[in-house]
């Protein structure tokens, strides 16, 4: 975890924390030697380089933050003010308010590869797990960094929807899962949205969650003009995957080659619907044809 929490962002938001709970996840999972979890550690290096330098100190404020000015600081990325004002918060506010904060905002707008949704989900999972203060005072930092990357209007990103989608009268996981199966999106990334909108349900309100699966449906029909952003995955389904055919595809996908972080959380979220009870014989094979796809097909 001390390592995860220097982990900085180099493109967008910030993948490290989410790529260690799906390490965690997967080893839970999945007995492999040692030498392969560090190959799969390695990956996080490859596009999020460490800042190991404190910005926020325990019992340190060099002044006092205006509350009501949170969010224009916060929305205008004034930094390094934005560290103080989110510590403040933190310090004056539960979590959950703070959370629910953003899960209002992800609930507003459809945002491109869902990082918005899965990324903050890392972060109120991961909240849980600081067991110092040197790690609660990074995590500030690091989440700091992702909302102002992600939210406030900034950097939005979405695409329009194809011509024939309605939006449904009714929503829910299977609905979803069958739509992300058909259209999984670059790097599986509906896949990954789904599977971490799945692990807040109850812990998020019942109105906000619908919302979320009804976005990312609606995602799954967004009309794209780069093919990485609509793989073409055959599939003949078996509807006789076993638990050991999953491994070994997702020792593949993770192991098999070096592309970027996004194979750590597709494939433990790929594993996490797999063993949803509700999941079919026939879903559970196309969740390893997607497994499968992006192991001989990498896209950078």
């Amino acid at each position: 975890m001390d390592d995860v929490l220097t982990r900085v962002a180099a493109i967008h938001q910030q993948h490290a924390l989410k790529c260690y709970l799906a390490i965690e996840s997967l080893k839970a999972q999945f007995d492999w030697p040692e030498k392969d979890w560090q190959k799969i550690h390695k990956l996080i290096e490859l596009e999020e380089p460490s800042f190991d330098l404190a910005i926020l100190k325990a019992d340190s404020m060099p002044f006092e933050p205006i509350s009501r000015r949170r969010h224009w600081i916060l929305g205008h990325a004034i930094y390094p003010y934005a560290y103080f004002t989110m510590q403040d918060w933190f310090n004056q506010h539960d979590t959950n308010e703070i959370f629910n904060f953003y899960f209002e905002q992800c609930s507003q707008q459809n945002e491109y590869l869902s990082h918005n949704v899965s990324v903050l989900i890392a972060f109120k999972q991961a909240w849980p797990l600081i067991n110092s203060e040197t790690q609660k005072l990074r995590f500030i930092e690091r989440f700091c960094e992702f909302v102002t990357a992600t939210f406030y209007g900034n950097n939005h990103l979405s695409y329009p929807v194809a011509d024939d989608y309605h939006k449904p009268v009714y929503i829910n996981a299977k609905i979803v899962l069958k739509n992300a199966l058909k259209h999984p999106g670059f790097w599986g990334h509906n896949l990954i949205a789904l599977a971490s909108i799945l692990r807040v349900e109850g812990q998020i309100p019942v109105a906000t969650f619908q919302q979320l699966l009804i976005n990312l449906d609606e995602q799954c029909h967004w009309k794209f003009k780069d093919n990485a952003d609509k793989p073409e995955i055959s599939n003949h389904a078996s509807n006789s995957e076993t638990k050991q055919t999953l491994e070994s595809a997702s020792f593949k996908l993770l192991t098999g080659f070096e592309s970027n972080l996004h194979q750590i959380t597709l494939a433990e979220s790929i594993c996490y619907l797999f063993n949803l009870d509700w999941v079919s014989g026939k879903q559970q094979s196309q969740l390893i044809a997607v497994a499968k796809h992006f192991s001989k097909n990498a896209v950078i």
